[in-house]
C-alpha cells in the first residue's frame, strides 16, 4: 500500500485548531466578583454546610436582585432611559440539595419585614372596615334625602351637593403589602399587580409553575422582565393596566424542567421567555456534607448580611407608604462604558454563525442587559448609605464602576456557560458534529475492516448510520469531513463507482500501490460548515494502529 499526496502539492497538512462548542465542565461560581461582605457569606456557608456553591449563590442574588428592584433602577448607555434591575433566575437541583433550608435561612429578615407590614395592614383594613360601615350608613341617610328632596321639589340642589362632598370622603381601603408570589394563580397575580405592580414570584418548589396556567402568560412574564405597562382585558369587560417590574425566582428539579422544555421549549425559546433567565445547574453535594449544622454558628455567618437587609427593607418600607419617594439611579461610569461596549462588540462575534454562543444566541443577545442589571445589584448593595437624608439615604443618582462593571461581566460568563452546557445538546449544532462523528466513526471501522483499502461511497447510503443514509443527510456530514482532510473521494481504474478514501495526518490517502486513481472530491474543492467542529481527538483515515 502506498499513500498519495491529497493536494498533489504538500506533503503535509495544518489543521487549525477550532474552538469546541461541546458543553464546558462545572466551574466554579465568580463569588469573589460580589461585594466582599456578600462574598464572605456565601464562602462561609459553603464551608459550614457545604451545600452546593453555586446553589447559595444562586439563592443570594435571588435576594439581592428582589431587594433592588424596589429601590434603584439602571440606566442604559444606550438608550439613556432608566429601567428595572430585576432578573429572572433559575435554578436546576435535585430534591434534598437544600434549596428550601437555605432561601428560608437567607430570607428570614424579609420575612420578618413583610409579616410586620402585614399584620399592620390587617390593623389598618379592621379599622377601614369599621369607618366604611358608618360611613355606608350615613350614605344611606343622604340618599334617602335625596330621594325626598325629589319628590317634593325642594332642596334638590343642596342635597345633590352634600352628597357628592360625601362620596369626596369615602374611607380608602388600606393598600395590602403584597410583595412575594408563591404558588399564584393567574388571576390572582393581574388581580395583586393591578395594586402593586412591583412583586417578586418566587418559588423554592417551582413544579407548580411548569403545572400551572401562568406559564403560558408568556406576554406578561416578558413584560415583567422589560418593565413598562401591560393592558389585560377579560371576555366579561374586565381591564387592566399594569405597570409591571418583576422578580422571578424558579427552583425546581432538572427533570421536572426538561418536561417542560419537551412539551413547551420551542414557544419559550422562541418568545424569548427562557433567555431571560439565569440558569444555574447545581452540583449536588448530598453525600459531602458536615453532618451537623448549629443554627446559633449558622446565625453568626448570616449576622451581618441581615443587618444590610434590614437597613434596605426600611427604605423599601418608606417607599411602600409614601409613592413620592422615587427609586436610586444608577448610570455608567465612562469606564465602565468602554468596558461594556468591547464586551458588547465581542459578543456580536461570538453570537454570529459559529462563533462561540451561536447555538444560544437568544442567551447571549440580552447578556448586555443582564449585565448592567447585574451591575446596578453590586454597586447599589454594597455602596449605599442608608442614613444619609430623612428619606433613609436616598441619593437619587449614582455611577457604576468599571470595577463592578467587569465583575458583572465575569458572572454573566458564567450564567452563559450554564446555558450553553444545557442547551448545546438541543442545538442543531450539537446534532450536526454528532452525526460527523458518527459517520466518521463508520468510515473508520470500515477502512480498519480493509486494512486502509477505499470502500464504495454508496455502502455509507446502504449501511452507514440510520439518520445519514439518505443523501440530503448524508452530503452535508460527509462534506464536512471532508473538508477537514478526514477523508476524500476518489474513481479508481477509469471505474464510475466513487469511493471513500482515508487520508493520513500528514495529508496523503491511503491507496494500494496498483492501483490507478483520480481524485473526485477532497479538501481543497470542499467548503466546510458555518459551524466549528473540533474533531482533534479522533483518528485519521484508519491510522489507528
Amino acid at each position: 500500500m502506498r499513500t498519495v499526496d491529497s493536494n498533489n502539492q504538500e506533503s503535509s497538512l495544518k489543521f487549525e485548531s477550532k474552538p469546541s462548542q461541546l458543553p464546558g465542565k462545572m466551574t466554579r461560581f465568580p463569588v469573589h466578583c460580589f461585594p466582599f461582605s456578600i462574598n464572605k457569606v456565601i464562602e462561609n456557608l459553603y464551608l459550614y454546610t457545604r451545600m452546593p456553591l453555586e446553589l447559595i449563590a444562586n439563592i443570594m442574588l435571588t435576594i439581592l436582585s428582589f431587594i433592588c428592584q424596589y429601590l434603584v433602577s439602571v440606566v442604559s448607555p444606550y438608550t439613556g432611559v432608566p429601567g428595572p434591575c430585576s432578573l429572572y433566575l433559575l435554578t436546576l437541583a435535585e430534591s434534598g440539595e437544600g434549596k428550601t433550608f437555605l432561601f428560608n435561612l437567607l430570607m428570614r429578615p424579609v420575612h420578618q419585614r413583610f409579616k410586620e407590614m402585614s399584620l399592620r395592614y390587617y390593623n389598618q383594613l379592621t379599622e377601614y372596615r369599621n369607618k366604611h360601615r358608618i360611613w355606608t350608613t350615613g350614605l344611606q341617610g343622604l340618599n334617602a334625602s335625596l330621594r325626598q328632596a325629589t319628590k317634593t321639589g325642594y332642596g334638590v340642589e343642596d342635597a345633590q351637593v352634600q352628597l357628592e362632598t360625601y362620596y369626596k370622603n369615602e374611607p380608602k381601603r388600606p393598600l395590602e403589602p403584597k410583595f412575594i408570589y408563591e404558588d399564584v394563580t393567574f388571576k390572582a397575580l393581574i388581580q395583586g399587580l393591578s395594586k402593586h405592580g412591583e412583586a417578586g414570584i418566587i418559588m423554592d418548589e417551582a413544579i407548580s409553575f411548569f403545572r400551572s396556567v401562568l406559564k403560558n402568560h408568556l406576554g406578561l412574564l416578558n413584560k415583567g422582565w422589560d418593565g413598562g405597562t401591560y393592558d389585560f382585558t377579560r371576555a366579561d369587560g374586565e381591564s387592566y393596566e399594569l405597570q409591571l417590574c418583576l422578580m422571578l425566582s424558579l427552583m425546581v428539579q432538572p427533570g421536572v424542567f426538561m418536561n417542560y422544555l419537551e412539551k413547551h421549549g420551542e414557544i419559550a425559546r422562541n418568545s424569548g421567555f427562557i433567555a431571560r433567565f439565569l440558569i444555574t445547574q447545581v452540583k449536588s453535594s448530598i453525600g459531602q456534607r458536615h453532618s451537623r449544622v448549629d443554627g446559633d454558628d449558622l446565625d453568626a455567618v448570616i449576622t451581618s448580611f441581615h443587618n444590610r437587609l434590614r437597613e434596605l427593607l426600611g427604605l423599601i418600607e418608606k417607599r411602600f407608604y409614601d409613592k413620592n419617594i422615587d427609586k436610586d439611579t444608577l448610570e455608567l461610569s465612562d469606564e465602565a462604558k468602554k468596558i461594556l461596549q468591547e464586551k458588547r462588540d465581542a459578543l456580536e462575534y461570538a453570537i454570529a454563525p459559529g462563533g462561540k454562543w451561536a447555538h444560544i444566541r437568544d442567551f447571549a443577545s440580552k447578556a448586555i442587559e443582564q449585565v448592567l442589571r447585574l451591575a446596578a445589584i453590586l454597586e447599589f448593595f454594597s455602596q449605599k448609605e442608608t442614613q444619609a437624608t430623612p428619606y433613609g439615604g436616598f441619593f437619587n443618582t449614582g455611577t457604576i464602576s468599571g470595577t463592578t462593571i467587569k465583575n458583572a461581566l465575569e458572572i454573566m460568563e458564567w450564567y452563559l456557560q450554564q446555558a450553553s452546557n444545557l442547551f448545546y445538546p438541543m442545538s442543531p449544532q450539537y446534532q450536526f458534529e454528532a452525526d460527523i462523528r458518527e459517520l466518521w466513526r463508520f468510515i473508520n471501522d470500515t477502512l480498519l475492516k480493509t486494512g486502509g483499502i477505499p470502500f464504495p461511497k454508496h455502502d455509507l447510503e446502504r449501511y452507514g448510520p440510520n439518520r445519514l443514509r439518505r443523501i440530503e443527510n448524508l452530503t452535508p456530514v460527509l462534506n464536512e469531513l471532508i473538508s477537514q482532510g478526514y477523508c476524500c473521494i476518489i474513481q479508481i481504474n477509469n471505474s464510475k463507482t466513487l469511493y471513500v478514501a482515508g487520508v493520513v495526518s500528514n495529508g496523503t490517502i491511503l491507496i494500494s500501490d496498483n492501483l490507478r486513481y483520480q481524485i473526485v472530491q477532497s479538501k481543497p474543492n470542499t467548503s466546510s460548515s458555518e459551524y466549528n467542529i473540533d474533531l482533534s481527538d479522533m483518528p485519521y483515515g484508519g491510522l489507528v494502529w
